[in-house]
């Protein structure tokens, strides 16, 4: 069982991927599914269940953790909103985590670049490279809104690549000689790896105000928007 006013949430409903977890340092408890565009009627329903699953009450929990994008409208919208009404209801702290930092951060033992991805829809796709500096990993480059066109052909070093991508992006990728394209299983976003970057952050203090976390959304100005590497984001190294 969970223990008890140490426990997480996790909420990443970034995209039509979404999924939920639990964390309390020690064990996980994780959902996702295939929410399309029905995280308004799926996600607090799911929320429930894998409480129900973990016997975790809600009054059990210590903080929230929630994806804030890149990504689609109603999915963070309906993210944003339930993470922040539980965050005020329960009196609890809670951590905006970059969608693209959560598929980048189970990578970054590797110690190569890592370029993560995520769908933006009609052939583009959203994405931001990382690298590990100072001890850390940090994201290096605005986020980037471009064609499948425009992002193949750029990479000049090894580097892995990762996050939510079509198949046809993939198979581009995949044929470039510095690309290191993982099984799609091992690319994905997992509401887990969410769960302890946020668990991580709370541990230090490091939380939010919940009214100034905003969402960034793949068609939206921030989604090209020059973005210094922010501490608060950084895929943090195990080691």
């Amino acid at each position: 069982m969970l223990n008890q006013g140490r426990t997480i949430l996790a909420i990443d409903s970034s995209t039509e991927r979404s999924g939920v977890a639990l964390y309390d340092g020690d064990d996980f408890s994780e959902l996702t599914w295939n929410a399309g565009r029905n995280q308004t009627s799926t996600l607090s329903v799911e929320i429930m269940h894998l409480l129900s699953l973990a016997r975790v009450e809600l009054r059990d929990l210590g903080a929230i953790a929630v994806a804030i994008g890149p990504g689609s409208f109603n999915g963070l919208r309906v993210g944003l909103s339930v993470a922040k009404g539980l965050g005020y209801g329960l009196r609890i702290p809670i951590c905006g985590v970059g969608t693209l930092d959560i598929a980048a951060y189970p990578h970054a033992a590797s110690r190569s670049p890592i370029r993560a991805f995520v769908r933006a829809g009609r052939g583009r796709a959203v994405y931001a490279d990382y690298r590990h500096r100072n001890g850390r990993w940090v994201r290096t480059t605005d986020l980037r809104n471009e064609s499948f066109d425009a992002v193949t052909g750029q990479l000049t070093e090894r580097t892995i690549i990762v996050g939510e991508m079509p198949g046809e992006l993939a198979a581009k990728l995949g044929d470039e000689s510095f690309a290191v394209l993982p099984s799609p299983a091992l690319r994905m976003r997992r509401p887990s790896y969410l769960a302890e970057i946020g668990y991580r952050r709370w541990q230090a203090d490091d939380t939010d105000p919940l009214e100034s976390l905003e969402p960034i959304y793949v068609h939206g100005a921030a989604s090209s928007a020059s973005n210094e590497p922010d501490a608060k984001t950084a895929v943090r190294s195990k080691d």
